[in-house]
């Protein structure tokens, strides 16, 4: 019994010592912010993160794929959309660290492949120190970026995104492509989003504070 919990503890402190030094180490280190191009934030609410883009722009527009007929209330239809994807437990029931239920929690270390997107509505967003961030990519980077993000929606029938209910008036669930684990979490989701449209972030970051460390407070 003893030697079981040394070993768990062990692996418990290698993973963090891994998401530690995962996150330190720059990918894309030599990325500049462009002078001109789209306006996102990089947001966290202490256990997810997420993407903020404009619902339209010249690069591209969300508005066939997120829907205000799919709201309750579209009246709460945004500017800009705060998206993210994660395991569908997790997501439904923990707001919060203290809501996270021990079934939830397992399945999200094992693996699953139960997984959403979650979109919540913003009008007109402002960047906050600690939980929002700005980013300025390039047309071509966010062009990456709304490609990646797009094709993690699991389409209907009629090619139709498929919503569900959030916490409120405000967002929505997404059915979602991907598996979710210990090794690819909600964050690491959105630090690959960037990562594979030239951004820099750290190579690998199962916590938020991996993602929010590489995003500037302020635009520089």
């Amino acid at each position: 019994m003893r030697n079981g919990a040394l070993a768990l503890g062990g692996l418990i402190a290698f993973y963090l010592l891994a998401a530690l030094a995962g996150s330190l180490l720059p990918a894309n280190q030599d990325w500049q912010s462009p002078d001109d191009g789209v306006d996102l934030f990089i947001e966290t609410n202490g256990l997810h993160t997420g993407i903020i883009m404009p619902l339209w722009s010249d690069v591209h527009d969300w508005t066939a794929l997120v829907r205000p007929e799919d709201m309750t209330d579209p009246s709460r239809y945004g500017s800009h959309i705060l998206v993210g994807w994660g395991h569908e437990g997790v997501y439904r029931n923990t707001r919060e660290w203290t809501d996270l239920r021990p079934g939830d929690a397992l399945s999200a270390v094992f693996g699953s492949s139960d997984v959403l997107i979650h979109v919540y509505h913003l009008r007109y967003p402002q960047a906050y120190p600690y939980y929002r961030r700005p980013l300025k990519v390039s047309h071509e980077e966010y062009r990456k970026i709304a490609t990646a993000i797009e094709a993690q929606f699991a389409l209907d029938d009629h090619y139709r995104a498929q919503p569900s209910p959030g916490y409120g008036k405000d967002d929505l669930f997404y059915e979602a492509h991907g598996y979710y684990s210990a090794f690819n979490s909600c964050n690491n989701w959105t630090s690959d989003i960037l990562q594979q449209a030239g951004v820099r972030t750290g190579r690998w970051t199962p916590f938020q504070g991996g993602v929010m460390r590489w995003v500037p407070e302020s635009v520089e």
